[in-house]
């Protein structure tokens, strides 16, 4: 491995996995580390038991088997009791045994908590650990005395250990002093500290220097990218636009290059090219959109070029640390591509990163609960009453929230009577607070690195198995790993399923990439507010923003984007912008020379990098100087960039008005700036939602159905698919699947006016809540389904899910036309389950297995009649529309054939009343601050109630 620490990187992977032990005494590891002999190693335990001749063979084996130098005994004493564990004796009998087996003693205090008073803490912590009460545990804190204590404090008790011993206590001090010395970490040399390292060459795929094939293939890639900038031979062209693009390449590969960041670059690629390898969608996000480079390595599907973008924000020289790159791909897909990566780079090379997961009060009451023997429905209920406060302030929440009384009167009457545990509950609550709880997989980061990796941090296996490092994304810059974001984005995976269903009805395929973003539909659907299930515009605010801000091309939603964030609304931002734009007031510029970088938002700061033209145009500091002072905006060092700014700008002959005009708003730019290259980067998933929506409205509400990526329920999208005109099909045992999918609907002759039908969703199996997987698998794989008997027989479901298929309409198909009804075939299934279960029709039978053998699975269909659907006589009419409706929302949570509100319609033509679409107009309600969102078969209209 090279140095110690990598070993001690190496043994860490077994014994956080469980695995095998990768190095014991009769297998010691190389290169040596020092080995400590404490109290319960198998050296201590023995001694503490007496068993003096026991504890130091076992020292002499250990000293047989490790290099000289190696294995040390861990003298301890925390002044317990004589006879106690851990008391002076145990000590001494330590240090003579080292004496003895003439191996180096070392004082240690056996640390286990930081202050004199978190004894009780450790021994919370060891009974969660052991899944035990504290009373249950044997090994408790013998007192208060396993803390870090003072270089004073340990030189007293290395005086009584050698004063009890008849020894001096100087070696002992000494043989401490120079193994803490030996043991002293160097950054740089053992943990490779701040030298970045990523695959190897031969594992990313080059040949040749980095920077030569990081040239070429931005090439390749502009050439692709920008094929109108260049000639029918390849070459640039001879274009202003051309020479900038070239220029603006050189620029960015200088920058790379200086830095020695191209494996970097085409370690990202090799990453992104496996993902579009895969068929996942994927795209950058954030500041690395800035890039032309990430561009031309199809990392970033942002034309910096056109969106005015700047490298700077995203890297420079300035700034030598390994750039940022978080790109987003489908959710439903993240872990098979991680997967997929740990396999391309290697699991040597590749590592999960984790996070640190701390208590907090409801982790902690129920940890400290199970500690102290509490019954788990008691601490259960207490936790359920914790909310919006930390730990530590426990017993203050206690005082001032009015649902935590009658907890806090069970606590004064059980210390009134003697019961102390809910008062010991509440100390114990707050000494968790923030502590490490557990490690788990951090839900993006992935660690690339060269052969090296597993020699600088340590790993464990994740829930998924796969390597995961125990560091978190804090300690990635410092020891120089390649972090990269994998997002999982459910929009991706809404979009990807769309373009899917719309290849799979009509056989088009849909390249996004070749779709204009200046389509007139798609801005005309935004600029209507009908923005539902579109990525980022389908808040409530959002939609009044986009109604407000009246988007006509893609920058508008960049701008958008940007300013529907927390400071520029809290800024008042938004008011001056919109007033700008729409010429309701004059746009303002505070200097002619500001007025080409503030053009695009009529005279507003909204972007990080208006905030770096503006520094750089009056002081001449340069972007990359001027991002280094936009990221102190806003902290205490905030001052030196107001002299440099105020500096230089005097220095290029600005007045001082213009100057305090300036720096105000930048000053204030700390609090609500936003990176354009992030909202661009998001307004193309957000364009692309918008575009699907309104030229494939059918697949996408199926999409957006089917994975659920914003944050409306599934009712509402039922019923904005309902508004859009869109057929909304029930679950049927015949035609639904495991998902959602796009149907062909034949026309209706009092609806299509002379089309030929329209696109439906179907609405899928799962729709159904109480069917298990196991019998969602079956119904799916067995359809068409010929007879009541065939999904009995074939799917298998429980009698009771038989029956509220059949509720639900979903068994229509099976039924003979002109015969039984819905109804007729609900009371046949609920008097056969009644009568197999001895209960009477309409009561509640225990949950049961259907009542036919097991058949082979994947077995035909027989085309055979249905006779006992045909023989069922037809007694009882079928459900009207209104309890339709009712049994749905009661099995789905939907209402699918109707909107809840249909039924209601007659007692609603009165006056002052309308449909969604005018209700805002007659909304009169006083109670001020609730978000209420109202919808009809018309709209779904949301309102926010403010004081009359």
């Amino acid at each position: 491995a090279g140095t110690p620490w990598a070993t001690v990187a190496e043994l860490a992977a077994p014994a956080a996995g469980r695995g095998p032990t990768a190095a014991n005494r009769d297998n010691p590891p190389t290169p040596a580390l020092f080995v400590l002999l404490g109290p319960d190693s198998d050296v201590g335990r023995p001694l503490a038991r007496r068993r003096y001749a026991a504890g130091l063979a076992a020292l002499r084996r250990w000293k047989a088997a490790l290099p000289a130098g190696s294995p040390h005994a861990d003298v301890v004493t925390h002044l317990s009791a004589p006879g106690r564990r851990l008391d002076t004796g145990h000590a001494v009998k330590t240090l003579r045994a080292a004496r003895q087996a003439r191996i180096p003693a070392v004082l240690t205090n056996a640390v286990r908590y930081a202050a004199p008073d978190g004894a009780a803490t450790a021994d919370v912590l060891d009974a969660v650990r052991a899944l035990s009460s504290l009373d249950a545990l044997h090994d408790l804190q013998p007192n208060g005395q396993g803390w870090l204590k003072s270089t004073a404090a340990m030189h007293r008790i290395a005086h009584e250990v050698a004063f009890a011993a008849d020894d001096r206590p100087a070696p002992l001090l000494e043989a401490t002093r120079r193994l803490a010395e030996a043991c002293a970490l160097d950054p740089e040399t053992d943990l490779g500290w701040g030298v970045p390292r990523v695959p190897e060459a031969a594992v990313i795929g080059i040949d040749g220097p980095p920077e030569h094939v990081l040239r070429e293939r931005t090439r390749t890639g502009l050439l692709a990218r920008y094929p109108h900038l260049h000639t029918g031979g390849g070459l640039p062209g001879t274009s202003q636009a051309a020479r900038d693009l070239q220029d603006r390449a050189e620029h960015e590969l200088g920058i790379i290059t200086r830095l020695g960041f191209s494996s970097y670059f085409l370690t990202v690629a090799a990453v992104v090219d496996l993902i579009e390898g895969m068929g996942i969608r994927v795209a950058a996000r954030g500041s690395g959109a800035s890039s032309l480079v990430n561009h031309a390595l199809r990392i970033s599907h942002v034309d910096p070029m056109a969106n005015g973008l700047i490298m700077e924000r995203f890297l420079s020289t300035d700034r030598s640390t390994l750039p940022d790159i978080d790109i987003d791909v489908e959710s439903a897909r993240r872990h098979e591509i991680y997967r997929a990566v740990v396999d391309r780079f290697g699991a040597e090379r590749t590592t999960l990163m984790s996070m640190q997961n701390a208590y907090r009060a409801r982790g902690a009451v129920r940890d400290a609960g199970l500690a102290l023997g509490m019954p788990e429905p008691e601490v259960d209920a207490i936790a359920k009453q914790l909310w919006r406060f930390s730990a530590s302030n426990f017993r203050e929440a206690l005082q001032r929230m009015p649902e935590l009384g009658g907890l806090s009167r069970r606590i004064e009457s059980g210390r009134a009577e003697g019961d102390r545990q809910l008062d010991l509950l509440v100390d114990l609550t707050e000494r968790l607070d923030r502590l490490p709880r557990h490690i788990s997989m951090h839900p993006c980061g992935v660690i690339l690195g060269d052969a090296t990796l597993l020699h600088r941090t340590p790993v464990q296996p994740s829930g998924m198995g796969l390597p995961m490092s125990q560091f978190d994304k804090h300690d990635m810059d410092p020891m120089g790993f390649l972090k990269l974001d994998i997002l999982g984005v459910r929009m991706q995976s809404a979009i990807a399923y769309t373009i899917a269903e719309v290849e799979r009805t009509t056989g088009e395929r849909i390249d996004l990439e070749q779709v204009p973003l200046d389509d007139p539909a798609t801005y005309a659907m935004i600029r209507t507010t009908h923005t539902l299930g579109c990525f980022q515009i389908e808040s409530p605010g959002q939609r009044e923003l986009v109604g407000k801000l009246a988007p006509r091309e893609f920058n508008d939603l960049t701008v958008d984007i940007s300013l529907f964030r927390p400071g520029p609304m809290q800024s008042d931002m938004v008011r001056p912008f919109l007033e700008q734009r729409h010429g309701w007031a004059p746009a303002h510029y505070p200097h002619p020379d500001l007025r080409p970088v503030l053009a695009e938002t009529h005279g507003v700061t909204v972007f990080h990098e208006q905030v770096l033209r503006t520094m750089d145009v009056m002081t001449g500091c340069g972007l990359a100087r001027a991002d280094e002072h936009r990221r102190l905006l806003g902290g205490p060092q905030e001052h030196l960039v107001e002299e440099a700014f105020r500096t230089g700008a005097l220095a290029r002959g600005y007045s001082l008005e213009v100057i305090d005009e300036v720096w105000a708003t930048l000053s204030a730019f700390g609090s609500f700036g936003f990176c354009k290259a992030h909202g661009a980067a998001f307004a193309v998933p957000t364009y692309h939602s918008a575009w699907l929506k309104t030229h494939h409205p059918a697949a996408f509400m199926a999409a957006i159905l089917e994975h659920d990526p914003g944050m409306y329920p599934a009712r509402l999208m039922v019923a904005e698919a309902r508004r859009m005109g869109i057929p909304v099909l029930p679950v049927d045992v015949n035609a639904s699947s495991r998902h959602v999918h796009v149907e062909w609907v034949p026309a209706h002759p009092e609806i299509d006016d002379g089309a030929p039908g329209r696109w439906g969703i179907r609405l899928p199996l799962t729709s159904l809540s109480g069917l298990s997987e196991a019998e969602t698998d079956r119904l799916d794989a067995g359809r068409p389904y010929r007879s009541l008997a065939d999904v009995r027989d074939r799917a298998r479901p429980t009698a009771r899910n038989l029956e509220r298929l059949a509720q639900l309409g979903a068994l229509d198909c099976l039924l003979p036309p002109g015969g039984a009804s819905r109804t007729d075939l609900v009371h046949h299934l609920e008097l056969q389950h009644s009568t197999t279960r001895g209960t009477a029709p309409g009561r509640t039978a225990p949950r049961s297995r259907s009542a036919r053998p097991r058949q082979v699975e994947g077995q035909l269909a027989l085309d055979l009649p249905d006779t006992e659907l045909t023989a069922l006589a037809p007694l009882f009419p079928d459900p009207g529309p209104a309890a339709r409706v009712r049994t749905e929302l009661e099995l789905t949570a939907l209402d699918v054939t109707a909107h809840l509100m249909d039924s209601h319609a007659p007692y609603l033509v009165v006056p002052n009343a309308g449909n969604a679409d005018t209700v805002v107009a007659a909304f009169q309600e006083r109670a001020a601050g609730f978000d209420v969102t109202v919808t009809d078969e018309s709209a779904a209209t949301s309102l926010i109630a403010v004081q009359g």
